[in-house]
This record gives C-alpha cells, structure tokens and sequence, in this order.
C-alpha cells in the first residue's frame, strides 16, 4: 500500500476555511476596491455636494431674512412717517378750515350789519317822507282854511318848495 504523507492539517476544515476566507477578502480587495471605492467616492461627492448646497441655502435664507427684517424696519420707519404727515396735513387742514369759517363769519356779520343799516335808513327815509308828505298836507289844509286862495296858493308853492329842498339836502 502506498501511502501517502498527506499533513493532517490539510485535511481540518478550520484551516481551509480560513485560506478561503483569506483568499475571498484577497480577491475581493484586488477586484473589488475600485467598484466600492466608486460606489463610496460617488456617495461622499454626492453628499459634499448636499452639503454645500445646503450651505449655501442657508447662506442665502439668512441674506433673505436680513433682507426681509430690514424691509421691515423700513416699512415701520416708512409707515411712522406716513402716520406723521398725515397727522400734520390734517393738523393743518383744521387750521385752514377753522380760519375759512372765521373769515366766512366775519364777512357774513359785515354784510349782515351793512344790511341792517341800509333796512334802518331806507326805514328812516319813509318815514321822513311820510312826514313831509303829511306836513305838506297838513299845511296846506290849514292854509286852504285860513287864506284867501291867491295868496295860499302863493304860500303853498313857497313852502312845497322849502320842504322839497330840505329833503334834498338830508339825501345828499
């Protein structure tokens, strides 16, 4: 019989498990590092560039919000000023209409003083010429009564003449 020196080791299953495992992360190193190498060079620039994009999404959000809160502080100060002038503009338009209604009472009193004056001498005026109207009837009457008729007559004339005068002088 032959025999054959064959080492016991060769024939323990740890040991070959051991040389295919190391041979399998061997091959599996060579072959494989560059595809999983990729695979994680791929997924780490993906992820960088989600980080950067983020990065500058949030640069931007925070430019937009200062943007937006110092729109807003210059909205407030704009409205406040608004507020303001709009105050004053009525503030002086009560003024303008408060002196417009002053003005306007006082010329409505002028007039209406200037009116009563005119009423009490145009008043004043007829009764003078009432007055006149009833001396001349009056005086010529009596003078009808007690003269002789040429020289009433006379009389009536000059006195009708007098009066007229008179009233002449107190219209000029």
């Amino acid at each position: 019989m032959e025999h054959t020196a064959t080492s016991p080791l060769l024939h323990d299953p740890t040991l070959w498990l051991v040389f295919s495992f190391s041979a399998f992360v061997v091959l599996a190193f060579i072959f494989g590092r560059k595809s999983v190498l990729g695979i994680l060079d791929t997924k780490i620039d993906k992820i960088r560039h989600e980080i950067s994009s983020a990065e500058r999404l949030q640069t931007e959000a925070e430019t937009l919000l200062k943007e937006y809160k110092t729109s807003l502080q210059n909205a407030s100060v704009e409205a406040d000023r608004i507020i303001a002038k709009a105050k004053q503009q009525a503030h002086d338009i009560r003024i303008q209409a408060e002196k417009e209604l002053t003005d306007t009472l006082a010329r409505r009193e002028l007039m209406l003083t200037a009116r009563l004056e005119q009423m009490e001498q145009a008043a004043i005026d007829d009764i003078r010429r009432y007055a006149a109207e009833l001396a001349i009837t009056a005086t010529t009457s009596i003078i009808e009564q007690k003269l002789s008729p040429a020289k009433a007559a006379t009389l009536a004339d000059e006195s009708i003449r007098q009066i007229g005068e008179k009233l002449s002088g107190l219209r000029a």
